[in-house]
């Protein structure tokens, strides 16, 4: 079979994981001699500039809700052999717009995150995503393959959204550039705890909201600091900033926690901390693990629900403690910062495995899933 024409759908190029995600999973594509367009809604010419070498093309409008005549329109005149959306949203309006354009482009559907508890938990005040899991149930079944990104996302779709199973479904993790990271976090750092090394610094990047729990790594944190000298870096930003900032005080740890909000090279402080701590309450598959893992980073994560088992191979290359447990939290940080020789076994672990993680991999997996799922549909077609 010839290599088809693949379209990623998503919200823009301003920044963050889709961004990094999909400009990686086209530049993989081009890579492998695929013809691929990256469809955005909107993008500034400083944006554009960003990415010479990826076709870009902007559907020209604001916001997700308006988008769907756009998409219309892109597939009738492209019209690429598969589609690929991403996140949730995209995905209803990749299912509509195949429909109202009458294109016979494949959709393959992408889900990134625990949905069932992402809507009931971190959207459970927002009444316009608390229903995503009902538009969901409704559009998912006229996809024609999905591609989640750790085995709890596609368990979820199956068992609490009643997504049927018959879908043809697999699990291809999220790529990163490894060289890109690796070389980024070789960069200085002018900070002072990095300069005087006595004291270990833990490190998380997480954006600050329910479903990273960090008011649970940093009762973590206080129990650490009660039998030694230890620093928690927290980078990231978000609506729970108040809460967290009186929580350290509360807990006697403020002097020792360091709160610089967004950084647009984390991967520098991934290196150079001792350890790279995730909490999560859930996670699709956090790109924040896989990069600090890239930097050669100490890992400790929960054994909650998504794909930080996966990634960390359920504690061969990381250290998994128990989900909302500060206390199991606080022993698995301790093992890493009072063991150096584990601290050193796993860095070499997470380095290793990393390789596992590169663009070019995920999107040869992404490939031969298309394909198969191409094949399989010509195959119903001859059928009928």
């Amino acid at each position: 079979m010839s290599a088809p024409k693949v379209s990623i759908l998503t919200h823009d190029i301003a920044g963050g994981t889709f961004t990094n995600l999909c400009t990686d999973l086209v530049r993989g594509f081009l890579e492998l001699g695929v013809e691929s367009h990256l469809v955005i809604l909107y993008a500034s010419d400083a944006e554009l500039a960003r990415y010479p070498e990826i076709p870009i093309v902007p559907l020209k409008v604001k916001r997700t809700a308006f988008s769907l005549p756009a998409t219309v329109g892109y597939l009738r005149q492209y019209q690429p052999d598969v589609l690929l959306p991403m996140p949730w949203y995209f995905n209803v309006v990749a299912v509509l717009a195949r429909s109202l354009s009458g294109v016979k482009t494949t959709v393959v559907l992408g889900e990134h995150n625990i949905i069932s508890l992402e809507a009931g938990i971190e959207h459970r005040d927002k009444p316009h995503l608390r229903f995503l899991p009902v538009l969901m149930r409704y559009t998912y079944p006229y996809g024609d393959g999905l591609v989640g990104v750790s085995k709890d996302t596609i368990a979820d779709l199956v068992e609490n959204l009643k997504i049927p199973a018959d879908i043809p479904m697999q699990v291809i993790l999220n790529p990163i550039d490894v060289d890109r990271v690796q070389h980024r976090s070789q960069e200085a750092i002018e900070h002072p705890w990095f300069q005087n090394r006595d004291i270990p610094v833990i490190v998380t990047a997480a954006r600050l909201a329910k479903q990273k729990q960090l008011d649970g790594l940093l009762r973590a944190f206080a129990q650490v600091v009660k039998l030694m000298p230890a620093r928690l870096l927290i980078l990231g930003e978000g609506p729970l900033r108040g809460e967290l900032e009186s929580l350290s005080q509360e807990l006697g740890v403020a002097d020792s926690v360091w709160m610089p909000g967004y950084d647009p090279n984390p991967y520098r402080y991934m290196a150079a901390g001792d350890a790279f701590v995730l909490a999560s309450a859930w996670e699709g598959c956090p790109v924040a693990l896989q990069e600090a893992m890239a930097c050669g980073a100490a890992v400790v994560v929960t054994d909650a629900p998504g794909g930080m088992k996966d990634i960390i191979e359920y504690g061969k290359s990381g250290v998994l403690v128990r989900a909302g447990d500060p206390e199991a939290l606080a022993t698995g940080i301790l093992q890493i910062l009072t063991q150096p020789e584990l601290k050193q076994h796993y860095r070499e672990r997470a380095m290793e495995r990393s390789r596992d993680f590169h663009y070019l991999r995920a999107s040869k997996q992404y490939l031969d899933f298309c394909q198969s799922v191409l094949a399989s549909s010509s195959k119903n077609q001859e059928v009928q």
